[in-house]
């Protein structure tokens, strides 16, 4: 994977605290330390003009500008 930056990405709660959970991503989109990313992982990782067909688990294929988040309590 030749010219390929691989970022070690947190998962967030929906508060956006992070979790402790990790995975290794290869960066896709240019992403920088502390944005919030979206990750897709499995095949779905190949799909990126960057993986297609290389041998990836995990992509960083978009960064979050905005998240909101609404919580239906209605049980």
């Amino acid at each position: 994977m030749v010219g390929a930056k691989f970022l070690i990405v947190r998962e967030l709660n929906l508060d956006l605290t992070p979790k402790s959970s990790t995975v290794i991503a290869v960066d896709s989109v240019g992403a920088g330390i502390g944005e919030t990313v979206l990750v897709a992982q499995g095949s779905s990782a190949r799909q990126t003009t960057f993986t297609k067909n290389k041998p990836v688990d995990a992509v960083i294929m978009a960064i979050v500008d905005k998240l909101d988040v609404a919580i239906n309590d209605n049980k």
